[in-house]
Formats: structure tokens, C-alpha cells, sequence
């Protein structure tokens, strides 16, 4: 036999309770002062009395004085509680406070509604299936979120069993999709991994160089299974198609203006798609300089370029066709997403070592131990027949790289 009692009016009200069975439900708050105990018929189950409510004084006066409240990423949402919006269960075994259905599904649709961001899906409409092509697309794709009331719900009988005013939301992240139109079988079109770069602290010419090639020039990139992708091709001209003056690195060690400056950004963010992908990388070249732009989430993992003279290559060795898709987000984030067919590979990447943290294996892996201007990781690529294959990654920079002196490398992850 359990018990409910809706705490409410000018005082805590207690009705005698003879029946057994599911647990029942009181409104108090018009029934005057008057005060009782609750009798259970159930021997088992000893008389409900004034002790009982002892242990929850103070939770009540908390919660009919501060109110509770819900937080979603630094957010608080509080809700103010009278009696009426509190009830107490018991049990043989223990009492427990807590909110009546309605006023907790109140605050559950409450702060659902304000946390609510809707997901936006992509429509392909045309596209080239024979090569390596940008498709024709409408839309904007964006995974969403939404509160999860059931975990939520959870969250905060967990705080009130503490004897707490404060919880956590729980959230969900919901998924944009890529609906095609085409016509064209391209397989599934399921988020494989993504690549992040930060371009913080750039100029204004060179933050608008690299939304000009994320936007213009990279986003809705098809590849079909076993076909290339070079970033020199889809970059086109340069010279004379609205870029911005911005600086880059000439001859190894010479910083100038150049149009489209900054668009390694770009080439270093889809470099790191690809290796998160377990793609076959088939030319690649890290920059002559160290740069500071590309410290965050994968410091040592850039990709430089210049047409005519350095390209960034990959081939899709999927069982299906692959889905670029480009964005800014966050403060000043380009990332970088490929959707296609999961073989079930996965990769790891373990650093960064330079030469204040390296190992023995390090070494070992390198062949060397490192220069004040290398940078390395330790690759593991799984494949889908579960062998595991080992590279090292080593970036060979002219000038000295930021030293993780006392840092312990680990695997990288967004």
C-alpha cells in the first residue's frame, strides 16, 4: 500500500486512509486547519503521523519560499511552489517529497518550450552521380535540441530525495536531415564524422575569405565511391572573384598579402573530416609556418594550399557516395561534416606530442625524437574486417611550434 498526500491550505492536512490499493491523490487546500494522522489498514504499514513530516520542514520551506529551479546550459528557469503544488508518498519502508503531476508536468513544458530549438533539413535537387561535383541545394542544415521530460523528470526527484532546489535539464540533440530529390540513388546519407577549426583572433579579410569558401565553394560537395577530391579544383580562381587581400605564407617563410588569404583554414578543417573518417589521404602537405590559427581541436593537423603549386587531395573509399557539408558555428568555428554509408571503420587519434611531452614510442613512431618545430599524433584507423592500422602523423614546421610541456596527450575529441 503507498499513499499520497497533496500538501496544500493553511497547514499540512492529513486524511485517514482505509483502503489498500494504488496510491491516492488529496487536495487540501479548502479543508481548513484541522489536523489528523493516517491509519493504514495494512498492518504491515504503522500509523502516518506528525514525525513522518519532520524530515521534510525544511525541503517544504525551501520550496515554498526559494521555489525550485531547472537549469539547461547556464540557464535557470525557477519556479515558484505553494502546498498545493507539493505531495508526500509513503511507503513502509520511507516518505518521499515531491510535486503533484500537474504542476511537474508544468514545469516540464515549461522550460521544454524555451529550451526548444528546431532542427532544419537540406532538399538535394540536382546532381552529377559521374564524378566528383557540387550538388544543387535548397535549405540549411541544422541539428536541433530538445529537452528529454522523462530523464528531466528523474533529475529532479533525485534533487528532492537530496533535499535540493536545484537540477539539471537533460537534453537531446535532433538530427537535420538531407531529403533527396534527385532522382539519383546516392545510397544513405548518415553523418559519418566531422572536422572543427577555430578562426578566432583573424582579421575581418581573412574571416571573410573563409565564409566566402566554406559558403561558395565547398558546401554540397558529392564524391562517389573510388572518386577524388581535390580542394584546388572546387577553390577555382582566386584573382579575380571577390576574394579579400589577406596574408598568406610565400616560399617557406615569407608572410605577404595574397587574395583568398586564410582559405587553408578551409583545406585544414575538411583535412580533419577526412582523417576522422578514416579516408584515403592521397596528397597533403602541412604548413611551412606554424600557425597559431589551427592550435584548436587538432593542434599539428593542418592542411596547406596553393593552386598551381600544393593541393590538398582525398579519395572516397566508402562503399557509397559521400556528402560534404560546410558551416560556421559557434564563435568563429568552420566545421566540416561528411554524410554517407557507416562500414563501421572508426578512427583514433592520440596527441599532440612535440618535443616537451613526446615518448619513447613517440619516438619509436617517428623516427626521431622531435624538433622544437614538429608536431605529432598517433593514428589508429579500425576497419570494418577489425584490423587496426597505426600511423604517425608529423607536421615539420621552419618555426617553433606551441610546446605541451607538462600536457598528457590523449585521444582528440570534439
Amino acid at each position: 500500500m503507498k499513499t499520497r498526500i497533496v500538501l496544500g491550505g493553511t497547514s499540512l492536512l492529513l486524511l485517514i486512509i482505509l483502503s489498500q490499493g494504488p496510491a491516492s491523490s488529496y487536495s487540501l487546500s479548502d479543508m481548513g486547519n484541522s489536523y489528523a494522522s493516517i491509519l493504514a489498514a495494512d498492518a504491515k504499514i504503522s500509523p502516518f503521523t506528525d514525525e513522518d513530516l519532520a524530515e521534510h520542514q525544511n525541503l517544504i520551506a525551501l520550496l515554498t519560499t526559494e521555489g525550485f529551479t531547472i537549469e539547461v546550459d547556464g540557464i535557470a528557469y525557477p519556479f515558484p511552489a505553494q502546498l498545493k503544488d507539493l505531495s508526500l508518498e509513503q511507503t513502509a519502508d520511507e516518505s518521499k517529497l515531491s510535486f503533484t503531476p500537474e504542476f511537474m508536468d508544468y514545469m516540464l513544458g515549461t522550460v521544454a518550450e524555451a529550451v526548444r530549438d528546431p532542427e532544419t533539413d537540406i532538399t538535394l535537387l540536382e546532381a552529377d552521380a559521374t564524378k566528383t561535383s557540387r550538388v544543387t541545394l535548397e535549405g540549411v542544415l541544422k541539428d536541433g535540441r530538445e529537452l528529454v521530460p522523462a530523464l528531466t523528470k528523474e533529475m529532479i526527484i533525485g534533487a528532492l530525495a537530496r533535499s535540493e532546489t536545484t537540477t539539471q535539464g537533460v537534453l537531446r540533440k535532433v538530427e537535420g536531415k538531407i531529403i533527396n530529390q534527385t532522382g539519383l540513388d546516392l545510397g544513405p546519407l548518415d553523418l559519418l564524422t566531422e572536422g572543427k577549426s577555430s578562426f578566432w583572433g583573424s582579421s575581418p579579410e581573412r574571416e571573410f575569405n573563409i565564409r566566402k569558401a566554406l559558403n561558395e565553394r565547398f558546401n554540397g560537395i558529392l564524391i562517389p565511391p573510388g572518386g577524388e577530391f581535390s580542394y584546388v579544383e572546387f577553390l577555382g580562381e582566386i584573382e579575380y572573384a571577390g576574394w579579400k587581400q589577406a596574408t598568406a605564407i610565400f616560399k617557406g617563410t615569407q608572410l605577404e598579402p595574397t587574395p583568398a588569404g586564410g582559405v587553408c583554414q578551409v583545406s585544414t578543417t575538411i583535412y580533419r573530416a577526412a582523417l576522422n573518417a578514416g579516408l584515403e589521404i592521397s596528397e597533403h602537405r602541412s604548413h611551412s609556418l606554424y600557425v597559431i590559427y589551427y592550435q584548436h581541436f587538432g593542434d599539428g593537423l593542418d592542411a596547406t594550399i596553393f593552386p598551381g603549386e600544393q593541393d590538398f587531395k582525398f579519395v572516397n573509399n566508402t562503399p557509397n557516395y559521400m556528402l560534404m557539408v560546410t558551416q560556421e558555428e559557434g564563435f568563429k568555428e568552420a566545421v566540416i561534416r561528411f554524410y554517407g554509408e557507416d562500414d563501421g571503420r572508426s578512427t583514433e587519434l592520440y596527441g599532440p606530442y612535440t618535443g616537451a611531452n613526446q615518448t619513447d614510442e613517440v619516438k619509436a613512431g617517428v623516427g626521431a625524437p622531435l624538433g622544437i618545430g614538429q608536431i605529432a599524433w598517433k593514428y589508429l584507423i579500425t576497419h570494418p574486417d577489425g584490423t587496426v592500422e597505426t600511423k604517425w602523423l608529423l607536421s615539420d614546421y621552419m618555426s617553433p611550434a606551441q610546446q605541451h610541456r607538462g600536457e598528457t596527450p590523449g585521444l582528440l575529441e570534439y
